[in-house]
C-alpha cells in the first residue's frame, strides 16, 4: 500500500539485471538458444506486474538495449527494434492491466494481465516485423509464425514461472477488497490529521485502532507503551528521527507522515519499513522555529531504538522541569 518509488526502482533495476544474465546462462550454461526459452521476457513481465506500467515499459525498452550493447545479443538490426517493441509492450500492458483496470490488486488478475501482455507483445512483434520487412526484403528468413512456434517452450515457462514470482515479490498485489479498504482507512486517517482531530493514528487490520491527539513525541511513546504498534500502519502529523526510532521499536509495518524529516526517511528505509509522506524537510524545528527540535537533537547521535526511547523519556522529564 505504501510502496515507495525507491523500492520500485530498485526492484525494476534488479530485474533488468536479471534480464541481462538469464539469456547468457541459458545459452552458454545450458546451450539453449534464447529464441526457445525467451529468458529476457520473464523479468520484464515481472517488472510490469509488480511495479506497474511505467517501470514495466521502461524495463522492456532498456533490457534488450543494454543486452545488445553489452553482449551483442540481440543483434542491433533487425532484432533489437523488434524486441524493444515487443518487450516494451509486455511491461507496459501487463502493468496497465493489473494496476489500472478492474483487475487492480487481485492475485487472480495476474494471469489475465499476463496473457493480455503476451498477446499484445506478439502483435507488436508482428507489426514491427512487417514494417522492417517492407523496408528490407532481405528479412525473408525471419518469420513471425516461426518465432512463435519456436518460442512455445518459453511461453509455457512464462505462464508457469511469472505469476508465482510476482506473488512472492508481493509489491502491492493483494486482494482487491483489502486494498480498497486499506486505502479508505488511510484517507480517513489523513483527513483526521488535516482537520486536527488527531495527530497520530494507528491503522491495524484495515481499521483505525487508536487515534491520539497530543504534542510532539508523546503520542507515539504512549502508543508504543500501549503495545498497539506491531504490524500497524501509523499515520502521523510530523515524523522526525525521534518518532521514527520509537515506531521502529514498536515494529510498525508502515508510516505515513504529513511531514517527514530526511533523517526519519533514511532511518525508516534502513529498517525496511514502508513509508509515504506529503513533504520531506531537512530537519524538524522546535516550536519557536529558532532551532532544531530538542527531541531530534537528543537522538542525533543514536542508532539503537531502545537507547533512543530512554533518552527521549529523560529529555521529556528535563523539559517538564524547565517549563
Amino acid at each position: 500500500m505504501l510502496q515507495t518509488k525507491t523500492k520500485k526502482t530498485i526492484t525494476a533495476g534488479m530485474l533488468i539485471g536479471l534480464g541481462l544474465i538469464l539469456p547468457y546462462l541459458t545459452s552458454h550454461a545450458f546451450g539453449i538458444p534464447g529464441t526457445i526459452l525467451l529468458p529476457m521476457h520473464i523479468p520484464v513481465l515481472v517488472i510490469g506486474l509488480s511495479c506497474g506500467p511505467f517501470y514495466g515499459g521502461i524495463g522492456g525498452l532498456v533490457t534488450p538495449l543494454l543486452s545488445a550493447l553489452l553482449t551483442g545479443m540481440p543483434p542491433i538490426y533487425p532484432m533489437l527494434p523488434i524486441m524493444m517493441g515487443e518487450l516494451g509492450t509486455y511491461g507496459l500492458v501487463s502493468g496497465l492491466l493489473l494496476h489500472k483496470t478492474k483487475l487492480k490488486g487481485s492475485k487472480r488478475g495476474i494471469y489475465p494481465a499476463l496473457l493480455g501482455a503476451m498477446v499484445s507483445g506478439r502483435l507488436i512483434y508482428g507489426v514491427i516485423f512487417s514494417i522492417l520487412f517492407f523496408l528490407n526484403n532481405e528479412m525473408k528468413a525471419l518469420s513471425v509464425g516461426a518465432a512463435i512456434l519456436t518460442g512455445l517452450p518459453g511461453i509455457l515457462v512464462q505462464l508457469l514461472v511469472v505469476p508465482p514470482v510476482v506473488i512472492v515479490i508481493g509489491h502491492g498485489i493483494m486482494d482487491r477488497q483489502q486494498l480498497e479498504k486499506g486505502d479508505k482507512m488511510l484517507e480517513e486517517a489523513k483527513k483526521m490529521i488535516k482537520e486536527e482531530v488527531a495527530t497520530c493514528i494507528v491503522i491495524k487490520e484495515d481499521r483505525i485502532l487508536k487515534a491520539e491527539n497530543g504534542r510532539g513525541i508523546q503520542p507515539v511513546i504512549y502508543l508504543y507503551e500501549e503495545n498497539c504498534l506491531e504490524d500497524a500502519l501509523v499515520v502521523d502529523k510530523i515524523v522526525g528521527k525521534a518518532a521514527a526510532m520509537v515506531l521502529t521499536l514498536g515494529k510498525v509495518k508502515g508510516v505515513y507522515a504529513q511531514t517527514m524529516s530526511k533523517a526519519a526517511k533514511a532511518y525508516l528505509e534502513e529498517q525496511h519499513i514502508e513509508i509515504a509522506y506529503e513533504r520531506c524537510i531537512d530537519v524538524i524545528n522546535n516550536r519557536e522555529g529558532n532551532g532544531i527540535c530538542p527531541m531530534e537533537r537528543a537522538v542525533m547521535g543514536i542508532d539503537d531504538p531502545s537507547e533512543a526511547l530512554e533518552t527521549l523519556k529523560e529529555t521529556l522529564i528535563s523539559l517538564r522541569k524547565m517549563a
